[in-house]
């Protein structure tokens, strides 16, 4: 009887040893495939034709190696192409379950996170690792999230976090609604405003049932402007206008949910325009004012006589009406930018009084720096700057209006604050300063005012 337990064990050992074998030949003929076909993908995902390459990226569905997914990260994921850059993801997205590609995936991360040099590939990598099923990825996921989350102050942490949520959102998919579900679950979502509402942003781009759920829930604690996100796009998606009381908003998905269908997805939501302030409210030419905000005042010589007087009645009336509920700064501009004070402070009686009397005193100087101005904003722990000029840049570190817009939307990518724009007599549409400020709002969240002469 021993003899024939010994001998079913053998038996045993050996099934398993010739299993594991034939598995091994089998995952190094892929390997051996792969590096046959390596050099030729290689070739083609470098060709200038992007056919070519998105045909390159095509290829490599075929390949679940680590080797492939490295040509996926570092060429594909690092071209300058949005295109190629997409596909490569999507590509790598089906590679999630693997997990030798997995821990790739994850030790690239974390090494680019040590060495705050975090690029399209890491966060392409964070995304798939963030969409495995596998246990030991996602454990892995969560903890590359929290120790991105713990590094937010050097910027490479916060900087793949909101990579993700924007790719995330862009993707679309149900399982980009899952991954952004759990990003709002971090500890992080209530403390840092920029994380919070790139996340809320991918949410409101997913086309997905679970997103929605997740909005309407939001709104019971969300507060500025990523309130105001929320209900612009509800009210996209819903046509119907029940305002900001959450009750509402959750009344009217029960009632929808069942039968909701996505409006026409050519219509980008998050390009509904905020309505105008609310009768009674705090405002500044009629823009709703959020709960921490930056007010930037052109004072350049053009601004000389009537504007000047009306753009500081009008600055001096929306601190005068600001609840103490807010905090806000105030910038005046020509050719150098001058702070009220260094931060924003409380809208308490006294600070208001300051501030109005700051801005009825100021004089006029030369030139339009304007970004200069915007990039001195974008310094300050606010969610929204309201950015009051009448003229097109003139003086300071940039001129150009276009290479302006460009540079501010970068700087403000980590920021996420809204940024709108006040144009005193602008002049025709379309023209160079009118197209500027009207860039300049459309690419940082905000709307574009033009004021009569």
């Amino acid at each position: 009887m021993a003899m024939l337990r010994l001998s079913v064990v053998a038996s045993l050992l050996i099934l398993a040893t010739s299993l594991s074998a034939y598995l091994r030949a089998a995952e190094s003929d892929l390997e051996k495939d792969f590096r046959s076909a390596q050099r030729s993908i290689q070739a083609q995902m470098k060709n200038k034709n992007r056919e070519q390459r998105l045909a390159a990226v095509k290829k490599l569905e075929a390949f679940p190696v680590v080797e492939a997914a490295k040509l996926l990260v570092l060429s594909g994921m690092g071209s300058g192409d949005e295109e190629v850059r997409r596909a490569s993801y999507l590509t790598l997205l089906k590679f999630k379950e693997e997990k030798e590609i997995g821990l790739f995936l994850a030790t690239s991360v974390e090494k680019d996170l040590k060495r705050g040099a975090v690029d399209e590939g890491t966060c392409g990598a964070m995304g798939v690792l963030l969409a495995s099923k596998n246990a030991d990825l996602e454990k892995k996921a969560d903890q590359l999230l929290e120790q991105a989350a713990g590094i937010v102050a050097n910027s490479s942490g916060l900087l793949l976090l909101v990579t993700v949520a924007d790719e995330l959102g862009i993707a679309g998919t149900e399982e980009s609604a899952k991954t952004l579900l759990k990003m709002s679950r971090l500890p992080l979502f209530a403390k840092n405003f920029a994380y919070r509402r790139a996340v809320t942003q991918g949410l409101i781009r997913v086309r997905q049932i679970d997103a929605v759920s997740e909005l309407v829930a939001m709104l019971t604690s969300a507060q500025g402007e990523v309130r105001s996100d929320i209900i612009r796009n509800l009210t996209a998606l819903s046509g119907e206008q029940p305002g900001p009381d959450p009750m509402q908003w959750a009344n009217w998905w029960k009632a929808n949910k069942a039968t909701f269908k996505f409006p026409d997805p050519a219509k980008p939501l998050l390009a509904a325009k905020p309505k105008a302030a609310p009768q009674g409210g705090a405002s500044y030419y009629g823009l709703p004012l959020a709960n921490r905000v930056v007010f930037i005042m052109d004072t350049s010589n053009s601004m000389r006589g009537a504007r000047i007087e009306a753009a500081k009645r009008e600055l001096i009336k929306a601190i005068t009406e600001l609840p103490e509920s807010t905090e806000f700064g105030v910038l005046v501009f020509n050719a150098r930018t001058t702070a009220w004070q260094a931060k924003l402070v409380p809208a308490t009686s006294e600070n208001k009084d300051a501030a109005c009397r700051f801005v009825y005193a100021q004089d006029l100087g030369p030139a339009t720096a304007s970004y200069d101005a915007l990039e001195a904003g974008l310094t300050f722990d606010a969610e929204a700057i309201y950015f009051l000029t009448d003229g097109a840049p003139y003086g300071g570190k940039v001129t150009q209006p276009a290479q302006i817009v460009t540079l501010i939307s970068k700087l403000n990518r980590l920021r996420r604050m809204t940024i709108n724009s006040i144009g005193i007599g602008v002049g025709a549409d379309g023209n160079v300063f009118d197209a500027f400020l009207k860039a300049l709002a459309n690419n940082n969240y905000g709307q574009y005012i033009r004021v009569d002469e």
